[in-house]
């Protein structure tokens, strides 16, 4: 009975203390302007108290959402959660970079959201071997990117990151249709290898895809011009995985 007593004193002190911080913080935001506010976050987030410079961003993101300044705080926001790298932080990065970006479509800073959304689906790559979710997701944010903002300043570092991503998606089709190869299903590897070159023909990976076709397409003969067989390469087949 004591150690209960004890017990919920201890969260009732507890939801004390934060509703008292809670007041505090509330009465300093009263006292700074939306710039001081920002500037706040900015200097807590250079110190690397990024949760601490969250609650500043997410005050000025929550009470100003149509504001400058307030869309600047909800970038510095979804910042905050890709800098800490893990995967749940990269997740809610995720999340707060694509709603930025649907939410404000002619916000000078979308071309930004769109960058990052791509890098935190980047940083989630797993390889050609395995799971290309967030691969094709990468390529789909940084087209979108490349296409609306081409003199971007992040334009660059968009074309280098998808051209990344493309290599990947490339050795992966190469692999499938090693896989095919090896089992003598020649027509499965055609198709994979002119469906690489047709998507990916700088890739790394067609310069051995076009060495592999010229035999394929010797195997296969006529069979290659079949109808429909240049939409099937890209349906997903048995392979590594």
């Amino acid at each position: 009975m004591r150690k209960w007593l004890a017990a919920t004193l201890a969260l009732s002190l507890a939801a004390c203390s934060a509703t008292k911080q809670d007041q505090v913080f509330l009465d300093e935001m009263g006292q700074l302007s939306k710039e001081e506010i920002l500037a706040k976050g900015d200097a807590l987030a250079a110190e690397h108290d990024r949760e601490e410079a969250r609650r500043y961003y997410s005050f000025l993101a929550d009470s100003f959402p149509n504001d400058p300044l307030g869309r600047k705080a909800a970038l510095r926001v979804a910042d905050s959660y890709f800098e800490s790298k893990d995967i749940e932080s990269l997740t809610e990065a995720q999340l707060r970079y694509k709603d930025f970006a649907n939410r404000f479509p002619n916000d000078p800073n979308r071309a930004y959201a769109l960058m990052q959304l791509g890098k935190t689906y980047s940083k989630q790559r797993r390889g050609p071997l395995r799971d290309l979710t967030p691969t094709r997701e990468a390529v789909a944010a940084l087209r979108q990117m490349i296409e609306l903002f081409p003199d971007s300043q992040n334009a660059t570092e968009a074309r280098e990151l998808l051209a990344s991503c493309q290599e990947d998606l490339a050795l992966h089709e190469l692999e499938v249709a090693k896989y095919y190869i090896t089992s003598k299903g020649w027509q499965g590897a055609y198709l994979r290898l002119t469906y690489l070159i047709a998507n990916y023909p700088d890739a790394a990976a067609a310069v051995e895809a076009r060495a592999l076709l010229a035999k394929a397409e010797a195997v296969v003969g006529p069979l290659a011009a079949a109808p429909g067989t240049a939409a099937a390469a890209a349906t997903p087949v048995p392979g590594p995985s």
